[in-house]
């Protein structure tokens, strides 16, 4: 039966791996996104679309700023810059603002309906009985020594009110100013020249970084002397993940060799080494082909967590292989007798701690817990039905004075000539928690969570104070029956976010109904300018012009408009102003899109009471989430510990069940108390630490309640050797440049290494040890 176990367990890992073998001749798919991480608000689908539709759109733009002192030199290296950006097939736009080509589309869309469009200032002007200073303005440009109107424009608005409504429309990138086709803005003495495009893919996509981020770097290196800065999610995922992935490269190879150096040295064969790396390389195998199945691709987190497993899934193995120091060891299977139910407990007990992260609504996190759910099982299975046929290693006679040192700590905590150093290390760790839990604060904010090039930030900010505010990614929501009625919400809107912007709470702001009014104003707009401008003011000012009396049958102001409307779907269709499209998520569904904001608190009291407005605030709301889910992640790990008490009680008895948990709950304490003494905040991550601390502990802790008398330095041995290879895993976390990863890494050394020095208390509740050894002696 045992045979056809392994025949079987075989043929699955073969599968796996030929699984992981097509993968990744494919090409393993990984994001690198940070917000994949994190949990979506499932309760309001309409946010959750706004939320993706503005991420989208915003993730995808790429900016550039080519400088250099001679206009020429840069708007050519402008243009290299562009071809070299659509040459890389990653690019489906080149070019945004407010150029030429752009306007005259616009004036194309607006024309036909150029009677019904006013800018806010000269409806204001008209409403107050001032047509006389919109009639001077239109002589005053057409007999200006710069006028650049020509006789058509005027011949069929002499008012030139198109004019004033497009200059005055909210476009974007405001202190940009047109350039024989370019936009570009001076400063200094040197020319900025904008370089604008929109992705064809995502830009966590890791081909899309490599290629398109390597095309711009390499037509940066042929522009001597030329400046270049960027701006764009793209190129902070592109360094993010390549930090990542170094990352796990770096500490997975210094992990994987640290245990191998550790088990050579300690077994001094090579037969318990390739035992250790067979169960681990068997782990890593399905665990990586078990996630990819069930998910489809990894998030580079997930690669990075998942090479923390070395450290756990050597440690059935090893206490296997600690079972050759054992002078009452007998044949491979009688080994693998008396360390099964051991290893076994731990198994289930680590499980409950890693099911637990399954719980929490984090996509990433999920991934991770799948990966080491299916390898530490994976690693119990291959040392389970593999290694007793395998092994063929006698019993180990070196060694000695590991044993003894080994034993050391459990003599620590059992002999009575330390009773005094045991009282004062308890009480020192109980001021200690005290202390550092009573200095303990919470930090949510998701900007922490990722490491941000300095470089990338300070180019962000450079371009973000030479071209004026940019849209970031808070915005407002306006939700309506339909467009109509959305667009009349925003234009009473529109004085609220007017002193908003005087205040100085924004910098700015687009909303759909600044490039299209509602029908509603529309009419009114036409009928104020029949009453307030044709009416009394139209015949004097085409006399003025030099321009004959309004014919009838002309389509000029003077003439019988149709009663039709602009709307959104013409705009739309005609598409000359690119990013309304994004402003419009639906039918009654808009956003009015914030450039600096400065006082979220601000906006969000003056829209407060606008029925079907709210203020988006993404980051803010991810932040609060961090704070929701780092309270439950604490309950996630009480809920494990009372989940794995039933079972400790079980095997031990109510009394060492709960001494077999103290171990870890003195983790639980003291890891976070130790975040507070070295004056870290306390987060989401070093929550979920907790949860694999108390797992973990617990696996120690079982391992020192299965030991007998006899067996308590080879016992110790091997939890030396599991913590040490659990420290070369999930503590070299706590020297990843990523916050998060620090934060989880750091915790992890800190519980890890107080289960394993409280570890043999568990065994003082138990009375199995007094069974087990009255048994082997008979």
């Amino acid at each position: 039966m045992r045979r056809l176990g392994a025949l079987f367990w075989l043929a699955l890992v073969l599968l796996a791996s030929g699984y992981l073998a097509l993968r990744l001749h494919d090409g393993l798919g990984f994001r690198t996104d940070l917000l994949a991480l994190l949990p979506r608000e499932e309760q309001d689908p309409v946010l959750q679309r706004a939320n993706d539709a503005v991420t989208k759109a915003l993730g995808r733009r790429v900016l550039a700023l080519v400088g250099h002192a001679d206009r020429e030199t840069a708007r050519k290296a402008a243009t290299a810059l562009g071809d070299a950006l659509l040459a890389t097939g990653q690019v489906e736009q080149i070019g945004e603002g407010i150029d030429v080509d752009r306007l005259k589309r616009l004036g194309a869309l607006y024309f036909p309906h150029r009677q019904s469009l006013l800018s806010d200032g000269d409806r204001a002007l008209l409403a107050a009985g001032k047509g006389e200073e919109i009639a001077t303005r239109a002589l005053s440009q057409a007999f200006g020594f710069a006028g650049l109107v020509d006789a058509g424009l005027l011949r069929t608005d002499p008012f030139l009110l198109l004019p004033s409504f497009l200059t005055n429309l909210p476009f974007p990138l405001s202190r940009l100013t047109p350039d024989e086709g370019m936009l570009s803005v001076t400063e200094d003495g040197t020319t900025w020249v904008l370089v604008s495009a929109v992705l064809a893919g995502e830009p966590f996509e890791l081909d899309l970084q490599d290629r398109l981020v390597g095309a711009f770097d390499a037509a940066v290196r042929d522009m001597p002397g030329v400046t270049v800065k960027r701006l764009g999610a793209v190129f902070f995922a592109h360094a993010g993940s390549k930090t990542a992935i170094t990352e796990a490269s770096t500490l997975g190879t210094l992990s994987l060799s640290g245990t191998m150096l550790l088990v050579g040295l300690a077994f001094r064969r090579p037969g318990p080494l390739l035992h250790n790396l067979l169960a681990l390389g068997v782990g890593m195998t399905v665990g990586l082909c078990g996630s990819l199945l069930l998910f489809g691709e990894l998030h580079v987190a997930a690669l990075l967590f998942g090479s923390s497993l070395i450290g756990v899934a050597v440690d059935y193995s090893l206490h296997y292989s600690a079972s050759l120091f054992d002078p009452l060891s007998g044949s491979p299977r009688d080994r693998l007798r008396h360390v099964l139910p051991g290893i076994a407990l731990g198994l289930v007990t680590t499980l409950i701690g890693y099911a637990a992260l399954m719980l929490a609504p984090f996509p990433g996190l999920r991934q991770i817990a799948a990966f080491s759910i299916i390898g530490l099982v994976g690693a119990f299975l291959t040392v389970v039905l593999w290694l007793p046929a395998l092994d063929r290693a006698g019993r180990l006679t070196h060694g000695a004075w590991m044993l003894r040192a080994a034993a050391g700590l459990w003599s620590f905590w059992e002999a009575r000539r330390w009773r005094g150093v045991r009282l004062v290390l308890v009480l020192g760790c109980a001021l200690a928690g005290a202390v550092g839990l009573a200095r303990l604060s919470a930090d949510d904010d998701v900007r922490r969570l990722q490491a941000v090039s300095a470089e990338l930030r300070h180019e962000q900010d450079e371009i973000q104070r030479l071209i004026g505010a940019t849209t970031a990614a808070q915005f407002l929501l306006v939700q309506a029956a339909d467009d109509e009625a959305a667009l009349r919400l925003q234009e009473n809107l529109a004085a609220t976010l007017a002193g908003l912007k005087a205040k100085g709470s924004i910098a700015g702001y687009q909303m759909p109904a600044a490039f299209v009014p509602s029908a509603r104003t529309q009419r009114e707009n036409r009928a104020l300018v029949a009453r307030a401008l044709d009416g009394p003011l139209l015949a004097a000012q085409r006399a003025s012009l030099g321009l004959p009396p309004a014919d009838p049958n002309d389509k000029g102001p003077n003439s019988k408009a149709p009663e039709g409307v602009l709307t959104l779907g013409d705009a739309l269709a005609a598409d000359s102003v690119p990013f309304l499209r994004d402003l419009v998520l639906g039918p009654g569904l808009h956003v009015v899109a914030l450039q600096g904001l400065n006082d979220a608190d601000a906006v969000r009291a003056a829209v407060a009471g606008t029925a079907g407005v709210r203020l988006v605030n993404p980051t803010a709301d991810f932040s609060a989430l961090l704070a929701k889910y780092r309270h439950r992640a604490l309950l996630l790990t009480g809920l494990a510990g009372l989940l794995m008490l039933p079972v400790l009680m079980w095997r031990y008895g109510w009394r060492g069940g709960l001494w077999a948990l103290l171990p870890p709950a003195a983790a639980l304490i003291l890891a976070p108390a130790a975040v507070g003494l070295m004056g870290q905040d306390f987060t989401f991550f070093h929550a979920m630490a907790l949860v694999l601390i108390l797992s973990i502990g617990v696996d120690y802790a079982v391992f020192c309640a299965e030991s007998g008398v006899e067996q308590q330095p080879v016992t110790m041995l091997a939890v030396w050797l599991a913590t040490l290879t659990t420290l070369l895993s999930f503590g070299m976390l706590a020297f990843s440049a990523v916050p998060a990863v620090h934060s989880f890494g750091v915790t992890m050394l800190v519980g890890i290494s107080i289960a394993f020095l409280f570890a043999p208390l568990a065994a003082r509740g138990t009375r199995h040890n007094e069974t087990t050894n009255n048994a082997r002696l008979l």
